[in-house]
C-alpha cells in the first residue's frame, strides 16, 4: 500500500512540475550572459554587445524584463558613453516606475559626469527628471 501511495505522489508531482507558467519577460539567457561576465570581467565589450542583443530580443518581443535596460546603461555608463548610458536609464525609468529613484540618481550622475568630461549632451535624447 505504501508503494502505491509513494508511486501516485511521485506521478502527481511530476505532472504538476510541468505546469510551471511561462517566463513573463524575455530574459534571452541574461543569467548566463551575466555569469560569464562575473566569470571573465575583462571581457567587458562582448557583455556589452550581449546585453545589447538581448535588450534587442526583449523589445521586439514586447516584454522588457525590469532592469535590463538599468543593467545595459550602466554598462555603457562604465565604457565611458554617457549619452548612450542616458538613453537607457531613461528607458528603464519610463518602463518601471518601481526604478524611478534609482535612475533619477543614476542620470543625474551621469549628467555630472558628461558637465565634467566636456561632452555634450546628445540634443535627440530629452532627458526627463
Amino acid at each position: 500500500m505504501k508503494k502505491v501511495i509513494s508511486t501516485a505522489l511521485l506521478i502527481i508531482v511530476i505532472l504538476l512540475s510541468g505546469c510551471a507558467a511561462p517566463s513573463r519577460y524575455s530574459w534571452n539567457n541574461y543569467d548566463g550572459v551575466l555569469y560569464q561576465h562575473y566569470k571573465n570581467p575583462a571581457e567587458n565589450d562582448a557583455f556589452i554587445e550581449n546585453l545589447k542583443g538581448i535588450v534587442q530580443a526583449a523589445e521586439a518581443s514586447g516584454n522588457v524584463p525590469p532592469g535590463i535596460y538599468a543593467e545595459y546603461g550602466f554598462a555603457l555608463y562604465e565604457k565611458g558613453q554617457y549619452n548612450e548610458a542616458m538613453i537607457f536609464y531613461q528607458k528603464e525609468y519610463d518602463k518601471w516606475p518601481e526604478s524611478r529613484v534609482l535612475m533619477k540618481k543614476m542620470m543625474s550622475n551621469t549628467n555630472m559626469r558628461i558637465e565634467k568630461t566636456g561632452q555634450k549632451q546628445s540634443e535627440g535624447n530629452p532627458v526627463k527628471q
